[in-house]
């Protein structure tokens, strides 16, 4: 199977649930263009003219927003994915684009992509359930660090890296992204010193396992019971 085939096969079948139209495919195909991006490799930066929009079709990209001395890791996207949806606007990238291995995408002409979908209106339906689904991913990043409490913070967001990057192993479900106390502190909000000494009562409470940069969620429900009874704790003493 050639390259342009395997593209093809994942575009139609994978991404957007396998939503998206044959037609936008063959347009995506012939006027996009496949590039390989080396680990610790920049798509793009804040502020950068957003002039291209990307599928995802190999590896693992993070997007963070980046402070005078810190950054705030917002998302770690999966391949198949489209992204990102907000340059739709035509306005410069909100974030930095990292890749955290090898990466393959497809890049399109954002004017040359945005006059496909005004010729073809239906198609941005598609496009639009998809930024649904970030709006919802996003109000629940921002409930989840409203939450004063930081073990709720951190629990929350181990549920979800699981959720979305789990993979079963023997010990339950190992989160293959590797991370450092550091990088969890930037996507909770926490200082560094708060996440380590929370991983470690989580670990002694037999919730998770960590070796090196890799944590594995030992046992789901029990993580998902100890967030909503945290919660309600808490819930209870601000009442």
């Amino acid at each position: 199977m050639t390259k342009e085939q395997q593209v093809r096969e994942l575009l139609t079948h994978k991404l957007f649930a396998g939503k998206l139209p044959l037609e936008c495919v063959d347009f995506c195909l012939a006027h996009g263009r496949i590039r390989r991006y080396a680990p610790k490799q920049y798509l793009y930066f804040s502020g950068d003219e957003g002039n291209t929009v990307y599928f995802l079709i190999n590896g693992r990209i993070r997007l963070y927003l980046m402070g005078e001395f810190s950054e705030k890791i917002i998302r770690v996207l999966n391949a198949p994915i489209f992204f990102p949806e907000v340059i739709l606007d035509g306005k410069p990238y909100p974030h930095a684009a990292l890749c955290l291995e090898e990466t393959e995408v497809l890049t399109l002409d954002r004017q040359n992509f945005m006059r496909y979908l005004e010729d073809n209106p239906s198609v941005l339906w598609v496009f639009y359930r998809e930024l649904a689904l970030d709006l919802r991913r996003s109000y629940r990043q921002i409930r989840n660090l409203s939450l004063g409490d930081a073990r709720l913070r951190l629990g929350a967001k181990l549920y979800a890296l699981a959720h979305v990057h789990g993979q079963p192993s023997l010990n339950g479900v190992l989160i293959s992204i590797p991370l450092s106390t550091t990088e969890l502190a930037g996507m909770c909000s926490l200082a560094r010193e708060s996440v380590s000494r929370i991983l470690g009562e989580l670990k002694e409470k037999n919730m998770i396992e960590i070796k090196k940069k890799n944590i594995t969620v030992l046992n789901l429900d029990h993580l998902r019971q100890w967030i909503h009874e945290r919660s309600a704790r808490s819930h209870s003493t601000l009442g």
